[in-house]
């Protein structure tokens, strides 16, 4: 000890554990974590090392660098015994007392003698009250969104599992598990997700848009439109799902609506209606007026030059300049498609 505060400077892996040590022992929490993660640096392969830096963390309050410490110890080393007492105590801080369970029975199969892990395991096993910490349910979340983004979709499914077992009101972890379960295949699953998550959080934009996406694939085309506008009535400048969704309506025509045997100058009113939405800034109505003055005259290059418009108002140039392309091989001369395809072409 006196050899560190006289300017010692620790040169190995075991030297810096050791200073690590001291600094926890003296509750100099920072020195420690520094302590541990230059430890780590001499040897990324340390699984004592990742358990004491959890330890740290763990008393700084950062539970999620904590977990995320002990996972990777785990992975080292499986069968480590400071690892798995210290996994026991996490766990039940957190009220997941079944997974300390599961780690103590784990390591007891191949370790029977050991008594402290079995009385610790027989602790939990005994009926009892246990406080379950108010920000759990966040936390589990927050961390399932950690491990679902690495790629690890089972241990982020249980995540947030875990979260609405902590908090049934948690939308995020509906919403979280609908995305997963469409992943998978499991559209209908996935719909009752998505359903609960909108009941919780009904104005959330993400939670909508996977709605729609999710009824899509589930070949509820009215349903998926009708959801697709009340997100774009909110989030007009989503390009993407602009995109979706004018596709959406091109390739299903609503029952409720058809054209047949409407003269074209009903197509000229619903033209007018689209641009005058378009200039008051209700891009929602605009893309529903324009379509149908295409499905009555589906070769009208006024009405083709509106929808360019609102490609362009959403950032969708590349779309608008292929729209722009049809209305001027119908008619070269059309000159308000030459103006806006110049505009474009210049960057305007």
């Amino acid at each position: 000890m006196a050899l560190w505060e006289t300017g010692f400077e620790p040169r190995s892996e075991q030297d810096w554990m050791q200073r690590g040590e001291a600094a926890l022992r003296d509750g100099k929490l920072v020195e420690a974590e520094g302590c541990f993660g230059r430890a780590l640096a001499e040897d990324p392969f340390d699984a004592g090392a990742y358990t004491r830096l959890s330890g740290v963390y763990w008393a700084q309050g950062k539970n999620e660098d904590s977990l995320n410490a002990l996972l990777k110890a785990l992975e080292l080393q499986p069968g480590d015994r400071n690892t798995i007492l210290e996994c026991g105590r996490v766990f039940s801080a957190l009220g997941r007392e079944e997974f300390a369970k599961e780690v103590f029975q784990a390591y007891l199969e191949r370790n029977p003698q050991d008594e402290e892990v079995r009385s610790r395991l027989d602790a939990l096993s005994r009926p009892a009250e246990q406080e379950r910490s108010p920000r759990a349910a966040e936390f589990f979340n927050r961390h399932g969104e950690i491990r679902y983004g690495r790629g690890n979709v089972a241990h982020a499914t249980a995540c947030f599992e875990m979260a609405i077992e902590e908090d049934p009101l948690m939308g995020d972890a509906y919403n979280n598990l609908g995305v997963i379960k469409l992943q998978g295949g499991k559209t209908i699953e996935a719909l009752e997700h998505f359903h609960k998550a909108l009941e919780l959080k009904p104005e959330d934009g993400e939670i909508l848009i996977n709605s729609a996406r999710g009824l899509v694939l589930a070949a509820q085309v009215d349903t998926a439109i009708d959801v697709y506008r009340e997100y774009l009535r909110r989030f007009p400048k989503d390009s993407r799902a602009w995109e979706e969704f004018e596709g959406l309506v091109r390739q299903s025509a609503r029952p409720a609506w058809k054209p047949d045997g409407l003269p074209g100058a009903v197509a000229d009113i619903y033209r007018h209606t689209a641009e005058e939405l378009r200039k008051s800034g209700d891009l929602t109505g605009a893309s529903e007026a324009v379509e149908k003055a295409l499905r009555i005259k589906p070769e009208e290059p006024g009405a083709l030059y509106v929808l360019a418009s609102l490609h362009q108002a959403v950032g969708q140039m590349a779309e608008a300049r292929r729209v722009l392309d049809l209305a001027l091989a119908i008619d070269p001369a059309h000159a308000p498609s030459l103006e806006m395809l110049k505009k474009l072409g210049d960057g305007k």
